[in-house]
């Protein structure tokens, strides 16, 4: 029986993709045909290594494929996306070795990252469909307390046995399915960075996912659409060498609260079930353009800052001192002013009645998308996830600050709308 093969977009990082019931025992045939002449360096954690690790290694050892060796990280307490660790694995790898990722989220960034450094090409063998990361160029770390997107070569090689991901804990399909609904969201927030002359959208990129993101979350147990949609999310962020296409204030929303080290029941919460809320949070406030004229709105629209109370007001929203240094600078640098500030909310207000239209197209209407990440079984209010009312909120504004991407938070923070625009979010709390 031939490899189970799935077709690649040519000129990517990414190769060769093994997908099927049972690819595993191909691991040996994988690595031979995208690294010949290397041998493989596995690198897991204890439970992935148990799920899928000890197997790897054994038909490997059968197929005579050399292992070079094995880095194995405890299961618990839970892993971190930590450049530390990624600085530390690199030291691990052999030269012209091809290290083999075998996890879910955290394993794969970290190799991704570490194999970079080394200069090494690697393959993921995904053990859980609960993220978009497998196949995208970058990996998401913290570097020293301020999460960014590592700019690093994706998979060149992958191998994902549909068998192993069945067997995954049932929440962190969940927590997959949640993260590709996302990028409905994610669209329209590229729609309004479009509309403000803020990113352009480029279409090739835009087609792979907003023409294809509806049919792969039609049905929330259809592992492989959703496994398929994860991946092409990947590839999609490969040839845009950015995050843009699979990632708007949702998952901005997600780093804040992951930088001040959020936790539920004293776990740590997926990726997946961060976005999911924060893409109801970021529906809900584009519904508020949606549901308003931008003249009816003036009355509640706050004056600009000068730079001085900007600063002072960024300083206020990082009081926790957790979250780098870069978020402030990021802020300033994209903060308008005075001739500037009446420019862009005369375009804004220009733009206004061609947004709601095109939002209204594009979204899932927060009711539905509730009912949608309910039936998944996945949170959708603050609470589930371990926040109160004040840290909520205190994140969507906060997220306008550590990115320099326009989304529907900056949109409204630069038309002096946003504080109002938050009273939809009581409702989440």
């Amino acid at each position: 029986m031939s490899m189970p093969l799935v077709n690649v977009p040519a000129g990517l990082d990414t190769e060769l993709f093994c997908l099927g019931a049972g690819a595993l025992k191909y691991l040996p045939e994988v690595l031979q045909k995208a690294f010949p002449g290397r041998s493989a360096f596995i690198v897991a954690d204890e439970n992935t290594y148990l799920a899928a690790g000890k197997a790897a290694k054994k038909f490997l050892k059968d197929a005579s494929f050399p292992v070079a060796g094995e880095y194995i990280f405890p299961g618990t307490p839970v892993l971190h996306p930590d450049y530390a660790y990624c600085k530390l694995l690199a030291e691990k790898f052999p030269e012209n070795c091809v290290p083999v990722a075998i996890g879910s989220g955290v394993i794969n960034d970290l190799t991704k990252c570490a194999s970079s450094l080394k200069n090494l090409r690697y393959c993921c063998v995904p053990t859980a469909c609960s993220v978009d990361g497998f196949t995208s160029a970058g990996a998401a770390l913290s570097v020293e307390g301020n999460k960014r997107t590592v700019k690093c070569p994706a998979p060149k090689a992958l191998c994902a046995d549909s068998d192993i991901l069945a067997t995954a804990p049932p929440e962190m399909f969940a927590s997959g399915f949640a993260d590709l609904l996302t990028k409905v969201p994610a669209g329209a927030d590229w729609v309004i960075a479009d509309l403000t002359g803020e990113e352009p959208i480029r279409k090739d990129v835009w087609d792979l996912i907003q023409g294809n993101i509806r049919k792969w979350i039609a049905d929330k147990n259809d592992m492989a659409a959703v496994f398929d949609g994860l991946a092409a999310t990947g590839y999609s962020m490969q040839m845009y060498q950015e995050s843009r296409p699979a990632s708007g204030a949702e998952h901005l929303f997600s780093h804040v609260w992951e930088m001040e080290g959020l936790t539920k029941d004293g776990k740590d919460v997926s990726h997946g079930f961060k976005v999911g809320v924060g893409a109801v949070a970021s529906t809900m406030l584009m519904e508020y353009v949606i549901e308003n004229e931008y003249d009816d709105l003036a009355g509640r629209m706050k004056p600009g800052l000068s730079f001085e109370e900007r600063s002072a007001e960024i300083d206020q929203l990082l009081v926790k001192n957790c979250y780098g240094t870069a978020p402030k600078e990021t802020a300033l640098k994209k903060h308008l002013t005075g001739e500037k500030l009446a420019e862009r909310r005369n375009l804004i207000r220009k733009q206004w009645k061609k947004m709601q239209t095109a939002l209204r197209e594009r979204l899932i209407p927060s009711d539905e998308l509730i009912k949608i990440l309910r039936d998944a079984g996945c949170p959708t209010t603050a609470k589930e996830i371990g926040l109160d009312k004040e840290q909520f909120l205190h994140g969507i504004k906060t997220a306008q600050l550590i990115r320099n991407r326009y989304t529907i938070i900056d949109m409204l923070y630069e038309t002096g709308l946003l504080d109002d625009a938050l009273k939809k979010l009581d409702v989440m709390c």
